[in-house]
Formats: C-alpha cells, sequence, structure tokens
C-alpha cells in the first residue's frame, strides 16, 4: 500500500505478538482473523476509510470474546476465544461492501488471501506466531523509513510555552541565509519552459532546526500562524536591508495583518516601480477567510499600489468554493498532494478543467510539483504555470531562457 498515513508505532504488534506466545498451552478452539487494510487502493487507503473501517470492525466484535489489535500498518487482527467462523465471515463481508469497489475487492472465492487471512490455533498456531514477529520487524522498519523520509517524524510537536521564546529569538535573527528561492513557469507542451517570477520563502526546517532543534512548529497550525506574523517581519526586514532582488518578479507569503503593519510600509517605501514590477503577495486560505473584512482593506491597498495579489493553499476540493475574480485575486495556487488531485477520479476532471478556464489558465498555478504525474495531470486540467522540485529539474536539465 502506498501510504497515506504515517505508520502507527509498534506497540500493538509487542502486544500481539507476546498474547500469541501467551497462548502456546491455550490454542484449543481459538481462531485469528487478519483483515488486510494495507492491501487497499491508494484511492481508499485514507486515513478516514481506515478509521470508518477500524470503527466498524470493533463496534461489531464487541460482543465477542477475545483481543483485538491494529497493526502498524492499518490491518486488523482479531484473536476469538470459540467465536462462530461464520459470525466472523459476515463481519469482513460487511467490510468487505464498505470497499467494494476497490480492485482488491473485486472478486471473492474460496481460496482468496488478499483482503483477509484465517488461522485456526489448534492447527495454524506456529504460522500466526511466524506471522506476528514478521508483523513486528516490518513495523519497526516502517518507523525506521518514515523518520528518514519525513524530517518531522519523531519531534516534539510545538507547545504554547515555547512560543514567546521562540518569538524572541526570531526577532533578533537574520534569516538571509536561510531564505530560499523557487521558480515559478510557464510549461507548454514542445515548448522550453518559461521562468515567470520567483517565490521567495523561509526554510522552515531550517530555522526551527537551528532555533530549536527537535521541536516541530507545524505540528500546530494556529501556533505556527501565530508564530508567522514574526516570520513576515523578519523577511520584510530582510528585504528592506539587503533590497529586493532584481532577476526577476517575485512574491512573498504574508499575512494580512502584516500587510497593514509599519513594516511593511517601509519594504514598500524600497520597492520601487523600476523593480521589474511590484512584487506579488501570497495570502493562505485560512488567514483570508478569518477576517474578510480586514482581507478586502489589505487586497484594495495592495492594488492600489500596484502589488499583485495571490491565494495559495488551495486544493481540488476547494477550488469550487473560491471563485477568483470575485474574490479579488491575481492568481490562484493549487497544491498538488498524492492523496488529492493525483487520485482524483477520471469523471472529476473536466469539472475540475472547467473551473480552471474560468478563473483563466494565465491566472492558475499548480505547486508542490514533485514529480512527472503532477505536470502530466496539471495539464490535462488546462494549468500552464506550474512550481515544485520536478519543475527545478526541468529548468535546469534544459536551460531556460530569461
Amino acid at each position: 500500500m502506498a501510504e497515506q498515513v504515517p505508520p502507527r508505532p509498534s506497540l500493538q504488534e509487542k502486544a500481539l505478538l507476546d498474547y500469541i506466545e501467551r497462548l502456546d498451552k491455550r490454542r484449543s478452539g481459538r481462531l485469528a482473523l487478519h483483515v488486510k487494510l494495507s492491501r487497499l487502493s491508494r484511492e481508499h487507503a485514507r486515513a478516514h476509510y481506515l478509521q470508518m473501517a477500524t470503527d466498524m470492525f470493533s463496534a461489531a466484535i464487541r460482543t465477542l470474546e477475545g483481543q483485538f489489535f491494529t497493526l502498524h500498518n492499518h490491518d486488523l487482527v482479531f484473536v476469538a476465544v470459540s467465536a462462530p467462523f461464520a459470525m466472523l465471515d459476515r463481519i469482513v463481508d460487511r467490510l468487505r461492501s464498505l470497499f467494494s469497489e476497490d480492485p482488491v475487492l473485486a472478486h471473492k472465492d474460496s481460496g482468496d488471501q488478499s483482503f483477509c487471512t484465517w488461522y485456526r490455533l489448534e492447527t495454524d498456531y506456529d504460522a500466526l506466531r511466524s506471522a506476528a514477529r514478521q508483523w513486528l520487524r516490518d513495523a519497526e522498519q516502517a518507523q525506521v523509513d518514515y523518520s528518514r523520509k519525513d524530517p518531522l517524524a519523531g519531534l516534539t510537536p510545538i507547545q504554547p510555552d515555547l512560543l514567546g521564546r521562540i518569538e524572541h529569538t526570531l526577532e533578533k535573527t537574520d534569516v538571509t541565509n536561510l531564505t530560499r528561492r523557487q521558480i515559478i513557469s510557464t510549461i507548454i507542451p514542445g515548448q522550453a519552459p518559461q521562468p515567470i517570477f520567483e517565490e521567495l520563502y523561509v526554510s522552515i526546517l531550517d530555522l526551527q532546526a537551528a532555533i530549536t532543534p527537535g521541536v516541530n512548529w507545524l505540528a500546530d497550525p494556529w501556533l505556527f500562524q501565530y508564530l508567522t506574523h514574526t516570520l513576515d517581519k523578519r523577511m520584510m526586514a530582510m528585504l528592506t536591508k539587503n533590497g529586493p532582488p532584481r532577476e526577476r518578479p517575485f512574491s512573498i507569503n504574508l499575512n494580512v495583518a502584516s500587510v497593514l503593519s509599519p513594516e511593511f510600509r517601509r519594504f514598500d517605501e524600497i520597492t520601487s516601480p523600476q523593480v521589474r514590477g511590484r512584487p506579488m503577495i501570497e495570502f493562505s486560505k485560512l488567514d483570508v477567510f478569518a477576517d474578510m473584512g480586514a482581507f478586502i482593506f489589505a487586497r484594495d491597498f495592495l492594488h492600489e499600489r500596484g502589488y499583485r495579489v495571490c491565494l495559495d493553499g488551495l486544493t481540488h476540493l476547494t477550488l469550487p468554493y473560491c471563485n477568483r475574480a470575485r474574490l479579488g485575486f491575481d492568481l490562484i495556487k493549487i497544491f498538488w498532494r498524492p492523496e488529492g488531485i493525483e487520485d482524483m477520479q477520471a469523471e472529476m476532471l473536466p469539472a475540475v478543467r472547467d473551473i480552471v478556464m474560468e478563473a483563466g489558465q494565465a491566472r492558475v498555478i499548480l505547486c508542490r510539483c514533485e514529480n512527472a504525474k503532477a505536470l502530466e495531470i496539471g495539464q490535462q486540467l488546462g494549468i500552464v504555470m506550474f512550481q515544485g522540485r520536478h519543475i527545478d529539474r526541468i529548468i535546469t536539465a534544459k536551460g531556460p531562457k530569461g
């Protein structure tokens, strides 16, 4: 299963193996059932589907005597004491009906092992114990792999009592060496990519590692949102001190309140019309809809000063509810997410494409494009502007002009 949610810790595997080993002398009449939710296709292997299946299964076996375990990969294991096989089989059939459209469950026959495996402890005890040992090894390895892949895995979530210390440190931090650039390019099939502008942003991973090693600032979106006000000040101070980039137009992500601050007025003073056009200011959808009155005031102020305004952080699910022209945005950004656009049903493509066309092809950016699939589906949706590491690799390989 391509992992849609982080793996669970291996505590359940350890408890299961311990339980099975204690049943060595008490095998009679016991039956074990292993339901393989990890075999589901990417479309169904999402947190809310997995939680729904787990809740359904645990509710159905509540009246039965036995032990229930949820493995690291969200598989379900129930070791029953004298439970009728037919009753458990009916419970499995209810899970099958929940995922009836999944390719794994396209057919069922008496020898099917793709979705569930049965163990009669009187005859299959050694096989079950061997499987439990393997599940524990797999869980421990999955946690290692996840920690290597996700730099935030294993960090302590940020707590409110840390905010004051972090904010105080940020106010004195020069973010020049932590500022990154990423180009937004027009990519049309058969043509070389054409850079349009670049986004300037602070590397949060590097910043949190420098100030509070071992603490994940992104664990709580509301606490992080609070910190971004100080980050905005540091970014504007850096641009005010060093001057804005002159190679091409650029964008920065700010809070609505930051646009109305004295720091922005100082930043605005050094951003002259000669700097190849005013910067574009990106707002997060969370910040915009938290206070529409403040956003409208900031938007109109920016447009009067010649800035462009972009709505950041949309997905194919929120896109239909955010009319670009009505909200007064010059551009909108859609996030590429493996569990989102990449899994979009084919029948959804025309509807999303219609929204893109209505918003304007030259007004929509698909960002966080990490692979070729992002570019492929983005172009199917009519999008012509892209941002992300895959786009960076294309630009490096083809050597764009401009």
